[in-house]
This record gives structure tokens, sequence and C-alpha cells, in this order.
């Protein structure tokens, strides 16, 4: 008997989605087929179209769920020092999946009701932590993206090699410096 043949799932979309998550820890560009990803499952790739409709709407799915992921570990942060550091730790622990989370482009974020959730879940976390209490809309956005781009732009380059920094954790502490923030008390090695 096959693996194929004696492999039942109560649940094959999220066993699709955690392994396509060991696939991307495995190889962060994330070129995996949704062949491979059945075959790690032991079962026939055309199962997962009964819950994918193509390898783009898996990738959503498993934005959304690193979007949760973010959220949930932002979600303490007490202050933008936490906020950030705690931000940059998430990517720079999990490069595949953060950057499957950040190749969503805005209409696919639109496109899907569980994607755009999870996104405005990090929102909120961000606004939270980041943003000034009382100023308009405008402002809390811009505090908001300030943070977001410095994070975003200074992980890119990290993950190019195109910083002389000797590990994530000062790597980390950088960005807040640059950021004019200090790590708290949590936050410092």
């Amino acid at each position: 008997m096959t693996r194929r043949m004696a492999y039942h799932h109560g649940d094959l979309a999220a066993a699709a989605l955690d392994t396509a998550l060991e696939l991307v820890a495995e190889d962060p560009s994330a070129g995996f087929s949704l062949r491979l990803l059945a075959e790690r499952l032991g079962v026939a790739h055309r199962a997962l179209y009964n819950h994918f409709a193509d390898r783009e709407a898996l990738m959503t799915a498993l934005a959304a769920r690193g979007f949760d992921r973010l959220a949930a570990a932002l979600a303490p942060a007490p202050d933008p020092a936490a906020f950030l550091a705690a931000y940059v730790r998430f990517a720079l622990a999990q490069p595949g999946l953060y950057a499957v989370m950040t190749g969503q482009r805005y209409d696919q974020i639109n496109a899907s009701a569980a994607l755009r959730a999870a996104v405005d879940r990090v929102i909120a976390v961000a606004l939270q932590a980041l943003a000034t209490p009382g100023a308009d809309d405008d402002a809390r956005r811009r505090e908001v993206m300030r943070v977001w781009m410095l994070a975003h732009g200074a992980i890119g380059l990290q993950r190019a090699g195109m910083l002389r920094l000797r590990s994530d954790a000062e790597f980390a502490e950088e960005i807040l410096r640059i950021a004019g923030l200090e790590p708290s008390q949590e936050q410092a090695p």
C-alpha cells in the first residue's frame, strides 16, 4: 500500500498550509509547486484544488496565516521600540514566510477577505503601538508607515547581505537607533 493510499486528512487545507510553511522555511524563495506540496502531504495533487484554486490562492492563504502570526507576535508590544524589535525578529526568523507576506500586492490583499482581515489586525496593532493617540488619521497612518517602511527596507538590505552587521540582534538594535528609538529593557541583550 502506498503512502498516498494510506493517508487520511481531517483538514487537508490546514495540513497544506502547515506543509507550505515547512517548505518556505526550507527554501525561502517559496519556489515549490503544488505537485511537490501534494507529494509531501501524500495526496494526489488534484486534491489540493478542492481547497485552493491555484498556487496563487495557496500563497494568499499562506500570507494570511503569516499576517495572523505577525499580529500575534506584535500584540504584546507596549511601545514603538518593542514593536519594531518584534517585527524585525519575526521577519528575520521566518524569511520565507515574510517574503510570501510582503510579496502580496494591494489588489491581492483586497481580493481575499481572510488576507485583508489578517493585514488589518497587523495594522490595528501597529496603530496602537506606533501612532500618537488623538492625532488625525493621516498623521497616525504616516507614523505607522514610517516605521514599517524603515523596517522593511532595512530587512531587505540585511537579507541581501548589503549591510555589515554581525548578527540579527545587532541588526535589530541598529534599526532601533536609526528610527530614533532605544531598545526597551526587555529588548536589550
